[in-house]
């Protein structure tokens, strides 16, 4: 189930292919839509009142930001949701059957939306781009740094979890970039972002259940919101500190990174670009 309008429109050549689009819920939208525009973002669509967003990395990837405070499923802020968009829900759900995967599309006042159920009972958005914004305001994402990518980074326990997990978004074309280690394994599909798969830390999950009383069997996606990117780490760590956001570049082993907290509260990883 969907909480928004349709997707702005991106120049994608299949109508099959996917691209990921977290879901954020969060308290404060201005705050979080300029924050993701000082990592690299730009808005493809906002609504006037500043309660919902979507933003594009130049790299690939798209992230949506919905305030919790008007959450038809009751999402707190800070809670992150995965979800797909695509150019044809139809053509995307027909792919996806053939590969055997479990698709629902319909119509919204605003669209052809959907749910694809993921490998452990969860409905992952499907969304369609629409040209007609519904009184949303359109904008070109002018100005979306090409050396950013998104990445939903996804709890999945090492075995046969994981294994579930590579299958299935392999179906949606997001291969492993390398060998991966048991802490983490990166699934890549160039132009659309990447899916991270990590080790589940203790109590976490790839899910819980839906709050919504009018579909108790519905589970949720949960994700962690990342990045990838070939810009120089120091240099982002430093522009994000300069603008309000203190990040520091985490240096040590196999692992570089940025670290930083985001308007919600949520600990945020920018990696370098596999």
């Amino acid at each position: 189930m969907t909480e928004h309008p349709a997707a702005a429109h991106r120049t994608t050549p299949d109508p099959r292919a996917f691209a990921v689009f977290p879901l954020r819920f969060t308290a404060n939208p201005r705050a979080l839509i300029d924050f993701l525009c000082v990592v690299g973002m730009a808005p493809l669509l906002t609504s006037p009142s500043d309660q919902y967003a979507e933003l594009v990395a130049g790299g690939g990837g798209r992230v949506m930001v919905h305030s919790a405070s008007t959450s038809a499923t009751l999402s707190p802020a800070g809670e992150t949701q995965l979800s797909m968009v695509v150019r044809s829900a139809d053509a995307a759900a027909e792919q996806l059957r053939e590969a055997g995967l479990e698709v629902t599309v319909w119509d919204e006042a605003y669209g052809r939306q959907g749910n694809i159920a993921g490998p452990h009972g969860e409905a992952i958005g499907l969304n369609e781009d629409q040209e007609d914004h519904y009184g949303y305001v359109a904008h070109d994402g002018a100005g979306a740094d090409a050396r950013l990518s998104v990445v939903a980074v996804r709890a999945s326990a090492v075995g046969a979890e994981r294994d579930r997990d590579v299958e299935f978004f392999g179906a949606l074309g997001f291969v492993p970039a390398d060998a991966g280690s048991p802490s983490y394994r990166a699934l890549v599909n160039p132009g659309s972002g990447g899916i991270g798969l990590h080790a589940s830390a203790e109590g976490e999950s790839a899910s819980r259940p839906g709050r919504d009383s009018a579909h108790p069997d519905l589970r949720i996606p949960l994700v962690h919101l990342g990045f990838t990117t070939t810009e120089d780490l120091g240099e982002l760590a430093a522009r994000l500190t300069a603008s309000g956001h203190p990040a520091r570049l985490v240096e040590g082993g196999a692992v570089r990174s940025v670290h930083v907290t985001d308007p919600d509260g949520q600990h945020l990883e920018i990696h370098p670009a596999v």
